[in-house]
């Protein structure tokens, strides 16, 4: 019952959301978006202390990821958005025997220049829950992920002193999940 509880909750939030964000497109520095991304995060080292039965990623497992980000574009160069994301932990040699996860994170980014490429800077912060076989079973840690990448606006026009925020990008950043650290490489467009 827990489940279908925090489903509807979580349902309810996000519908709550799009309906506020669709009623501040009428002011002209906040526009609803969307981010999908797509990513891929090699495992860098152990953090904190082995418990009883090692570390949560004791087997050098690398990440892959797959985003949808809900948020608003604020004064046309900051996004903030809640995002979730679907992630598959699996050692490079065996990608076929992995663990099944998912990410819940408030994500921001900001683009300091306004020209066609910009570079970008993002961070985000939220919590991992990992569906494992090692002997802790299932876990849920803290997430944390910050970093810079290059972003280009594919469709850069100036019309009425508004541009369009249509834009893919690429990051590379520092995280953190599941006691290890990442590198996360990140490939994404933003509509």
């Amino acid at each position: 019952m827990n489940k279908i509880s925090t489903l509807f909750l979580t349902l309810a939030l996000t519908i709550s959301m799009v309906a506020q964000a669709q009623f501040k497109q009428d002011f002209h520095k906040v526009e609803y978006m969307l981010k999908a991304e797509a990513g891929y995060m090699p495992f860098m080292t152990n953090v904190g202390h082995a418990g009883n039965y090692g570390y949560y990623n004791d087997d050098l497992r690398h990440v892959g990821t797959f985003s949808i980000i809900n948020g608003a574009c604020i004064s046309q160069d900051f996004f903030l958005g809640i995002g979730l994301a679907y992630s598959y932990m699996a050692r490079p040699s065996d990608y076929t025997n992995g663990w099944h996860g998912a990410l819940a994170f408030v994500d921001f980014d900001y683009r300091p220049l306004e020209e066609e490429w910009a570079p970008m800077f993002y961070g985000r912060a939220g919590g991992s829950y990992l569906m494992g076989e090692q002997g802790y079973g299932n876990t849920l840690t803290g997430y944390a992920e910050i970093g810079l990448g290059l972003n280009w606006y594919f469709n850069y026009v100036y019309s009425n002193m508004e541009r369009n925020y249509k834009s893919i990008y690429l990051t590379i950043g520092f995280g953190y999940m599941q006691q290890a650290s990442y590198l996360p490489i990140r490939l994404g467009i933003r509509f």
